[in-house]
């Protein structure tokens, strides 16, 4: 009978490639854990009934990693349904909606006479409550003006993305990326000074040519980098309600989209569109899009 002998270096060997069928979300924690990739999680059927019931409010979107769980959550309330995130359990992180005063009274009263400095957008609060951080768009004179303009305009814009979007596959170059900037919270116009910023969140998107002239995008990756000290020192409750932003960045599974918006701008690609946002786009290969989230 022949006998096959192992070396002891290899009975031991752990797997060196695998697939990942499913979407993931990863969350480098500052704690001793490291980075950690959650998958989705069981959704019980008492929620899943709840939320066919009240379509345009509830969801409930769970997620488990190696130690923790994450959910992201939206629940019927009195007007309003803010969406929130969990970490164990725990919520860590709310989505701060902006009131008609938020922005002050002048901004309130006559919003076209305002022409600088910046206005929030949205506001993430915190585990114990306070705004933890902010999104801001700066104003300029005419800007209701120019705002309208590209709404009207819009349909010509995304036109020349995609348009845009096939020359760049044929350079090799069809990723897309959004660079936004992520400022410290919290923040108010009347306070008198500008957002200070401490990260990015960066939007990736592959196109791809649906014809001979023209390509549409897909989602490819979704991350928060630090651009300062402050934001290189974030807990992690901090990280996981940043999660919350790049989840209804990429789109989360409601079940009634129309009635179900995210409630603050977000970036799309089109300059006329995000004017004001501070956004910056540029288009690279697909290996520079995965060292830079790295």
């Amino acid at each position: 009978m022949a006998k096959v002998f192992v070396a002891p270096g290899q009975q031991q060997m752990p797997a060196t490639i695998g697939i990942h069928v499913e979407e993931t979300v990863f969350v480098d924690f500052p704690s001793a854990e490291g980075k950690e990739h959650f998958v989705k999680d069981h959704v019980t059927i008492g929620r899943l009934c709840k939320m066919m019931c009240c379509p345009c409010c509830c969801l409930f979107v769970p997620w488990a990693g190696k130690n923790n769980k994450m959910e992201y959550i939206r629940e019927c309330g009195l007007c309003k349904c803010p969406y929130a995130v969990m970490l164990n359990d725990v919520q860590v992180g709310k989505v701060h909606d902006v009131g008609c005063c938020d922005n002050g009274c002048m901004f309130c009263c006559c919003p076209i006479l305002t022409c600088g400095g910046f206005i929030k957008v949205m506001g993430m609060d915190g585990k114990d409550g306070t705004e933890k951080f902010t999104f801001a768009k700066a104003l300029f004179p005419c800007w209701p003006l120019v705002h309208t303009m590209a709404m009207f305009c819009a349909p010509i814009g995304c036109a020349a993305v995609g348009i845009n979007g096939c020359c760049q596959y044929c350079s090799g170059s069809e990723f897309q990326s959004i660079t936004q900037p992520v400022y410290k919270g919290p923040w108010s116009r009347s306070d008198g000074t500008d957002p200070e910023q401490i990260g990015e969140f960066t939007s990736t998107y592959r196109f791809s040519p649906q014809n001979c002239c023209c390509a549409t995008g897909a989602p490819l990756k979704f991350y928060f980098k630090p651009t300062s000290e402050l934001g290189q020192k974030l807990v992690d409750e901090d990280l996981a309600a940043l999660s919350l932003v790049l989840q209804l960045y990429r789109g989360l599974p409601v079940p009634c989209k129309c009635c179900s918006p995210a409630g603050f701008q977000q970036p799309s690609g089109v300059s006329c569109l995000d004017i004001g946002l501070g956004t910056r786009v540029t288009w690279r290969t697909v290996q520079d899009v995965m060292r830079d989230s790295d």
